[in-house]
């Protein structure tokens, strides 16, 4: 009987993406653990750009000759992934589809994905080293967004959001967590009626009871509804608390300051500002950033590879991932401390587009990047605008 894969899929092209996707995650869990790689990031980043070459006609297009140095590799905009399908595959073996957020339907693009290991393995790793460093306890997990409305992702963040819950406390929302099997209900506290302000309330008294971490997910316009749903109204303090943010502060009806933001933010859960971690992501990346900006637990060891503190609004990219600041026109790289738009050489994305330049404006400094929002010509974007909807048109 013939595999239905190998109909659709060229066996040897199958063989050395599955290849491919095993050096990634093998690089990346060498460098956490502090090993050497059996191969360098340019090692690498070469071996994709060449299978993707091979396998798409439109990266062949742009990459005419084998690419033997980082340098040589075409930076390819995001805009393409509203334009077409960008992928090394067919369409057949798609599991998940991940659609980038837009002003309009028109505007939506679709990163597709022929399998989530490599995505799961490198979000988990480095969520491990940042946003979950130095817990004491399994954290209870909840999120300031809705759910997916199928079986099929189609939010990447919402996939990671899950993935967390799964992976990192995989229990019930009772108090007494055990049995174990985890629930999604109850976690994902954005719905129709807007912020489920009760359910967050339960899951406060939840990490009370049971003396553990409470880890809160969400984006930057979802945590403002909630401070409008919450108005003047403190949360009670859990046993410890970690608020990852993420998405673009800039809208379509207005603009909300960051550090106003994360400011009340902290007051509304009776937590510290360093609790209050950011996140940058976007669709058409496998990978993350994160923002190294918080305590580090006494005896918890330094990572190699991950500052233990840093600035508020610095992001820091994982091994895996090169971000470039890039000059507009020319895409030449910029001295550092220059403005340039955001380019990313993401290992991750192994059968769609290793290269990928966005529109947000960055600035490398001191190690990491500084965001500075979109570029002047560019609409507002990205998954903080699914929750603009939710809120009142006054200031905060």
């Amino acid at each position: 009987m013939t595999d239905p894969i190998a109909r659709v899929m060229r066996p040897r092209a199958l063989e050395q993406s599955e290849s491919l996707h095993a050096r990634v995650r093998a690089f990346a869990s060498s460098v956490v653990e502090g090993a050497t790689p059996s191969e360098s990031f340019e090692e690498l980043a070469l071996a994709i750009a060449a299978f993707q070459r091979q396998e798409c006609p439109g990266l062949e297009r742009l990459i005419p000759a084998p690419p033997s140095s980082l340098e040589e590799l075409p930076l390819v905009p995001a805009e393409v992934f509203r334009l077409t399908r960008v992928a090394t595959y067919p369409a057949e073996l798609d599991v998940a589809r991940f659609q980038t957020s837009g002003t309009t339907k028109r505007e939506t693009g679709v990163h597709p994905t022929r399998t989530l290991s490599t995505y799961d393995h490198l979000a988990l790793l480095l969520a491990r080293s940042t946003l979950f460093r130095g817990l004491s306890a399994r954290p209870i997990i909840v999120a300031l967004a809705e759910p997916k409305p199928g079986p099929r992702p189609t939010s990447s963040l919402t996939y990671m959001m899950e993935l967390f819950m799964r992976e990192i406390d995989g229990r019930s929302l009772s108090t007494d967590p055990v049995p174990a099997e985890l629930d999604y209900a109850g976690r994902f506290l954005i719905g129709p009626r807007g912020v489920d302000i009760e359910g967050l309330r339960r899951a406060v008294r939840l990490a009370r009871h049971r003396q553990e971490p409470l880890v809160v997910l969400g984006t930057s316009f979802a945590y403002v509804a909630l401070l409008e749903a919450l108005g003047d109204e403190r949360l009670p303090p859990a046993p410890l608390v970690r608020l990852m943010i993420t998405g673009g502060f800039k809208g379509r009806a207005r603009e909300v300051p960051e550090q106003e933001i994360r400011a009340q933010i902290a007051r509304a859960f009776s937590a510290e500002p360093e609790q209050v971690l950011g996140e940058y992501g976007m669709t058409e990346l496998t990978s993350q950033l994160y923002e190294a900006w918080g305590s580090e637990g006494k005896d918890e060891p330094k990572s190699a590879w991950f500052p233990a503190r840093g600035r508020a609004s610095l992001y820091h990219a994982p091994p895996w991932l090169r971000v470039l600041a890039v000059d507009p026109v020319t895409h030449a790289r910029v001295r550092r401390g220059t403005e340039g738009l955001a380019a990313f050489i993401d290992l991750g994305n192994i059968d769609s587009c290793l290269t990928v330049l966005t529109e947000d404006r960055i600035l490398e400094i001191d190690g990491g990047i500084q965001l500075l929002g979109r570029a002047p010509a560019a609409p507002p974007r990205g998954c903080s605008l699914t929750y603009e909807s939710l809120l009142g048109g006054g200031k905060l």
